[in-house]
């Protein structure tokens, strides 16, 4: 490795641990560096030269990306939270019907909504989300859009889905409460667990039985956000 980019790393590395970022990050960051410049060791230039960049750009490049992808994940379960709660009418699930709204969501925004969140999960430090982040910005103006429209009563009318369709959400929801807790990422787990709550009726056909899971997963997801702050609140401190 050139001397320039050693000093790179060791620059980093002392910006971050001032900042208070935990050490598996750091790590996590340098490995992410060491990776990027094996780029510019290719053509014999120092890292620098490569990027076109200064060190302060490079490190507050890293430093806004830290940021998001610590954020990201909250702001990943708000969205949808709100959305599924909003806009996904349970007492429709027994009948096989659904609202033009909710259809929408789930068809269109929480598919598009996933894919951004997984691209910017699996994006480098080194280099700008500009076309992720957009894209979350006009998800979440829409979002607001769909809420107004909801609360102004303008639910695009009632269709008719079928039952079938709702156990596909109730199955995809449990697949998400799954995968979530299996990768750790509570944000997948909670958006699972109110898509069953959402759906349970179907499940469940005994309607005693479906209001008392009902609650116990209001209060599973419940925990899960005063777990999830918790660890939040860590991260941050640490």
């Amino acid at each position: 490795m050139r001397p320039n980019d050693r000093t790179l790393i060791d620059n980093v590395e002392d910006y971050l641990t001032h900042k208070g970022i935990t050490t598996t990050l750091i790590d996590d960051v340098k490995e992410n560096l060491r990776r990027d410049i094996q780029k510019s060791e290719k053509q014999g230039v120092d890292y620098i030269e490569y990027r076109q960049k200064s060190t302060a750009e490079i490190i507050l490049t890293i430093q806004k990306n830290l940021f998001t992808l610590q954020f990201n994940p909250v702001v990943f379960f708000i969205i949808n939270f709100i959305l599924i709660s909003y806009l996904y009418d349970k007492q429709l699930v027994p009948f096989g019907a659904a609202t033009g709204l909710s259809i929408l969501y789930i068809i269109v925004l929480l598919p598009i909504s996933v894919i951004i969140y997984s691209r910017i999960m699996r994006k480098s430090y080194l280099y700008q989300n500009r076309l992720e982040s957009y894209i979350g910005v006009l998800l979440a103006v829409i979002a607001l859009i769909l809420i107004a429209m909801n609360t102004f009563d303008i639910t695009l009318g009632i269709h008719i889905v079928t039952t079938y369709t709702h156990m596909i959400i109730a199955l995809f929801g449990l697949f998400f409460t799954f995968w979530g807790l299996y990768r750790k990422r509570l944000e997948y787990t909670g958006v699972g667990l109110l898509l069953v709550q959402k759906t349970i009726d179907i499940l469940i056909r005994d309607p005693q039985a479906a209001q008392l899971i009902s609650i116990a997963i209001w209060i599973m997801i419940l925990v899960l956000i005063i777990f999830y702050t918790i660890e939040l609140s860590s991260k941050k401190q640490g």
